[in-house]
């Protein structure tokens, strides 16, 4: 394989990392009505993954060039729909995957490349995002790579599924491969791989914050790294099972910062800008004036902290907010950054 291939892949995987971190700070994706993520959730999109190339293996090659390009354009559509509106984001959308379509009806094999390989980079910041903003947590992410992980061996590494999957979509359009070159073997990563490097150091910023965020890019980018050296030196020949190495080193991960943070943080504790779980049950300094106020023993400052008739908001003992209604005693404990819903009680 070429070394400056291999570095190129590696580049990329970067950079799409680092892109898919930029967007989770800067853009709140809606919300999908579909509850919380359970473990049952996360069994179906195993599952899915599992039977997806099995499926592709049995359908035409212009079938799967049509099923993918579909799938890309929505998740395009979706990607783009916060920054720069929905309507917009159809049309994008839709000409990038028309002119993929083009460029393999005119045969621009490069041009098809660069396109899809855009496509799916963007794609894959889009879904992760979606994912992590919609509240799937550490603990679901580290049950995935270890399924993963397991299945990525078997697939790859002990039978040739992925190897005939690949074959069969090497060179269409909208292929599900992150392509530099299309030797024998390409020096590409699997959509499954680069799906999980992109989106652990997400939940990670959420659960656990910002280091733990980074360390999970770092740690994904370095296992690429590593792999990617280990096909320059010629050690590596074939294809290899990314995610058997990838998975348990996010399992690892998960484990030492629940040890460290003790809980993880949800949606709502991460955009408060709470640092963990247990801080989110009420502000570390309470206002003094609140204080004073539910002191039946003070009245003075009873009359001098709370107008009269206001309503104090309570959470385990504790003043957490103070307004004249309970709706605007509520809304100032959450200013306060108290994430949970205390109780509203009069003064």
């Amino acid at each position: 394989m070429s070394a400056a291939a291999l570095v190129g892949l590696n580049c990329c995987t970067a950079a799409i990392t680092l892109a898919g971190l930029g967007y989770f700070a800067r853009v709140r994706m809606p919300r999908p009505p579909v509850g919380r993520y359970e473990l049952a959730d996360v069994a179906v999109v195993f599952v899915v993954v599992v039977a997806a190339p099995l499926l592709y293996l049995e359908l035409p090659r212009a079938m799967v060039a049509v099923v993918f390009g579909l799938v890309l354009c929505a998740a395009l559509q979706f990607t783009l729909a916060p920054v720069i509106g929905g309507g917009r984001a159809w049309s994008l959308a839709l000409m990038a995957v028309a002119a993929t379509a083009g460029c393999a009806f005119a045969d621009r094999s490069l041009a098809v490349l660069v396109l899809t390989d855009v496509l799916l980079a963007t794609a894959v910041v889009g879904v992760a995002n979606m994912w992590a903003q919609a509240g799937m947590r550490s603990a679901h992410v580290a049950w995935f790579a270890g399924a993963l992980a397991c299945y990525d061996l078997v697939a790859t590494g002990l039978t040739s599924v992925m190897d005939r999957f690949a074959v069969q979509v090497m060179g269409l359009p909208f292929a599900p491969l992150l392509a530099v070159t299309r030797g024998d073997p390409p020096v590409a990563l699997g959509l499954g791989d680069l799906l999980l490097l992109v989106l652990f150091p997400l939940v990670a910023v959420k659960a656990f914050g910002r280091a733990a965020g980074l360390l999970a890019a770092g740690a994904g980018v370095a296992v690429s790294g590593a792999v990617s050296l280990l096909f320059g030196l010629g050690v590596l020949t074939g294809a290899f099972p990314l995610l058997t190495a990838l998975g348990p080193l996010i399992v690892l991960q998960h484990v030492l910062w629940i040890r460290v943070r003790g809980a993880e943080r949800t949606v709502a504790e991460w955009r408060a800008g709470t640092p963990n779980a247990a801080a989110a049950l009420a502000p570390a300094d309470p206002d003094p004036m609140l204080l004073r106020a539910i002191d039946p023993a003070d009245t003075e400052g009873l009359r001098t902290g709370l107008p009269e008739g206001g309503w104090l908001a309570v959470l385990d003992g504790r003043v957490v907010g103070a307004g004249p209604s309970p709706g605007l005693a509520r809304r100032d404990a959450e200013r306060r950054g108290c994430a949970a819903v205390p109780v509203v009680r009069q003064g």
